[in-house]
């Protein structure tokens, strides 16, 4: 595959989580979901481009946002497990009962 290819991919998948966002945008686990796709796109361009121009600096960065893209989800998905068990539902909607 061309490096045109993966990256025309990863920007259609960027655009196709952005719109999914703005569809579904009450759905919390999908929001999270979409989240995720976003930054192994992300991720796609950079490793395509890190191997063209040979560097290593991106590596170390591609590793950084898989990092914090794991522990994001980690955390929100324990966050949304605590809620659903008080409340019953997980909506963003009653997820303005939150504010106090």
């Amino acid at each position: 595959m061309t490096h045109e290819l993966i990256s025309t991919t990863s920007i259609l998948i960027i655009l196709i989580s952005i719109y999914s966002i703005l569809i579904n945008f009450r759905n919390l686990i999908i929001i999270l979901i979409t989240i995720e796709i976003i930054l192994l796109a992300l991720c796609l361009i950079l490793s395509t481009y890190t191997q063209t121009l040979l560097l290593t600096l991106s590596t170390i960065l591609i590793l950084q946002i898989l990092t914090i893209a794991a522990a994001e989800t980690a955390i929100g998905l324990s966050i949304l497990i605590a809620y659903y068990r008080i409340r019953g539902t997980i909506t963003l909607k009653s997820l303005s009962l939150l504010r106090g």
